[in-house]
């Protein structure tokens, strides 16, 4: 049995069970700001294998206090952030209804409604992030606009732009680093609806505040990836290639992001590389457990494979659309709102 014990949070760095963790957790816009509310971000920490394994101990030895919220979420988005979503939804699960204010149960709320998005359990994240929001109370502002963020995104993940739209709407939050999740869902509705230059609008306003605000940060930002999908939409290729290529070069790039720029990049290969770079995607996803990009990208790989006229790509195209099933993914768009 491991030795149970309460973190304390005294700003700065330490030692004991918050090692790293309380080192990546500061205050202000670099972290967590005066009054202790929680943000989207945390600070650097520790990444890979042994940040999480450093946060899975952290985790089972602590008993959450007043004092311990910002370290113990650090702690679960590095075990997010480290391609381990399962993992990071269960402890979320765990820590919300202990915690001991309505705002730290919209922050693991919010966290976890995350984690099952990534997950591709749409319907639970869009429902995890609905009581978040609740729990924040309705009011516009930082912890407000990231669970607002992630529903939108499982919204507009199963087809219902209308509903997402609507979460997504006025009053606009200025562009700052603490809104980033918010302008992300803007911008995926955007593509979404094939509005490719709207999304690009908007990629590029997150991307300038992450070479700005976020370099060390967790969650990392894939605002390359972004900027690609819409630079694709508009049929720059090779724009969204230069960009793909700088994403993949990043160090420590975890297995969801990576899969996500590599099914990008497949989308300016030539037709023989394509099925090649999609399934380095799919074994990616395999890894992070990410069902819904996992159907996306089977559902790419079978039309790759299908223009080269092999036989395997109904095999795929049927794996996708199971995958679709039962996530509520649909592969074919609805109409734009």
């Amino acid at each position: 049995m491991p030795r149970t014990v309460t973190v304390r949070w005294s700003g700065g760095s330490g030692s004991g069970v918050g090692g790293p963790f309380l080192a990546g957790v500061g205050r202000g816009e670099g972290g967590w700001p005066s009054g202790g509310v929680p943000r989207w971000h945390t600070g650097g920490g520790v990444r890979g294998v042994g940040g999480a394994r450093a946060a899975e101990r952290l985790l089972r030895s602590a008993v959450l206090a007043p004092a311990s919220g910002p370290v113990l979420l650090h702690a679960v988005r590095v075990l997010l952030d480290a391609g381990h979503p399962h993992r990071a939804a269960l402890w979320c699960a765990k820590l919300r209804p202990r915690a001991q204010s309505a705002v730290w149960a919209a922050a693991f709320g919010a966290l976890g409604a995350e984690a099952l998005l990534q997950l591709g359990e749409l319907a639970g994240a869009e429902c995890e992030a609905g009581r978040a929001l609740e729990a924040a109370g309705g009011r516009p502002g930082g912890l407000y606009l990231w669970p607002a963020a992630v529903r939108a995104e499982a919204l507009i993940a199963l087809g219902r732009w209308e509903e997402a739209a609507a979460g997504l709407g006025a009053p606009l939050p200025q562009a700052r680093w603490a809104a980033v999740p918010w302008w992300r869902a803007r911008g995926r509705l955007h593509l979404a609806a094939h509005r490719y230059q709207d999304a690009l609008e908007v990629f590029r306003v997150t991307g300038r505040l992450a070479l700005r605000h976020g370099a060390g940060r967790l969650p990392h930002l894939p605002w390359r990836g972004d900027v690609a999908e819409a630079l694709l939409g508009l049929g720059r290729a090779g724009a969204a290639r230069a960009l793909l290529a700088e994403e993949l070069a990043l160090p420590a790039l975890g297995p969801r992001h990576r899969a996500g720029a590599l099914r990008l990049l497949a989308a300016t290969d030539e037709a023989g590389r394509r099925p090649h770079t999609l399934a380095c995607a799919i074994g990616e996803l395999r890894r992070c457990g990410d069902r819904a990009e996992l159907a996306r990208a089977m559902a790419d790989l079978a039309r790759a494979l299908d223009v080269l006229g092999d036989s395997c790509a109904a095999g795929f195209g049927r794996r996708a659309g199971d995958l679709a099933a039962e996530c509520g993914l649909p592969l074919a768009a609805p109409a734009a709102p």
